[in-house]
Formats: C-alpha cells, structure tokens, sequence
C-alpha cells in the first residue's frame, strides 16, 4: 500500500509597493526573510500614480486570488483621501506608509543620515549609495544589512519584518 504524504499549507500574503523601487526593496527584504515560513510570499508593483490609483491596481491584482493576507507599502507624501482607505479596508488591504515622506526618506532614517524636504531629494540621496540601480534586489544588499534592519526600531520597517517572517 502507497504511504500517503501530508501536504502543509501554506498561508499567502502579497506586498504592493507603490513602484518599482518599492517592489525591488520588497523583493530583497522576502529573500532574507520569507525563507522556511510556511507562507507562500508575492510581491507585485503597482507602478505608481495617485494613492487611489495604487489601492485599484493592488485590488485588482489580487482579486480571484484568496489571500490570507494583504499589504500595500506607499509613500506618505501625498494624503490618502478617506474613499480611498475604505476601499482598501473593504477589500481587506493593510497600508503600510513608508515614513517620512517615501521609500527612500524612510531608508535614510533607517541608515540615520538627514532626510531632506522631498521625496526627489531623498530619492537624489539615496540612490548613489545603492550598489546598483534601485529597480534591482541586490542593489539593496551592501547598504541595508540584515543587522541593519533587524535593530531598527522604525515601525514600518520592524512591521514589514514581522510580515514576512509570518509572526
């Protein structure tokens, strides 16, 4: 007689970022930490564009799809409008906003260096200290250590940590 197998299911979760920087930092972030956690791990761009517009495009990429779980890390430099948080509630979608301004003014705080006035400013910082261009994975790896990230105390960062470990 075949000896049955037990299969374990695993939980799925998808992380939106707002761009292509935000998908490729995620990506890095579920490389050192999505590993053995028994929960099937997508991450996905919106591609930018108004914060409605970014809840739209993460709703319609994951609907047909049950996912356990579901985050969308934005930039908090453009207000998010209340029809656009009940959509995202509706829809069971956490928002997470990188802080301060975006992505990029959230990692320098993280590497605590001053954070200018604008996202274009964080964004002109940052990315020359970046080992590659900001739309690739590794280009994260030398700057943002995992010992790094793992005695930040920044909310988001310690949030996004948790999510992807499945704690």
């Amino acid at each position: 007689m075949a000896k049955k197998t037990r299969r374990t299911l695993l939980s799925t979760l998808i992380i939106v970022g707002e761009g292509i920087h935000e998908k490729a930092f995620l990506s890095y972030l579920k490389g050192l930490y999505a590993v053995n956690t028994n929960q099937k791990v997508k991450v996905d761009s919106a591609d930018g564009g108004s914060p409605e517009d970014i809840v739209r495009t993460a709703v319609k990429k994951s609907k047909g799809i049950a996912y356990d779980r579901k985050f969308i890390l934005m930039d908090s430099d453009i207000t998010i409008d209340e029809k656009t948080k009940k959509l995202a509630q509706k829809n069971n979608i956490t928002l997470i906003l990188s802080e301060p301004l975006c992505l990029e003014g959230m990692l320098l705080h993280l590497l605590g260096l001053k954070v200018p006035e604008s996202s274009k400013k964080c964004k002109s910082l940052l990315h020359p200290k970046l080992d590659g261009k900001p739309t690739e994975k590794q280009s994260y790896e030398k700057l943002i250590t995992k010992e790094l990230l793992e005695s930040s105390k920044i909310e988001q960062i310690v949030l996004l940590l948790k999510i992807l470990q499945n704690r």
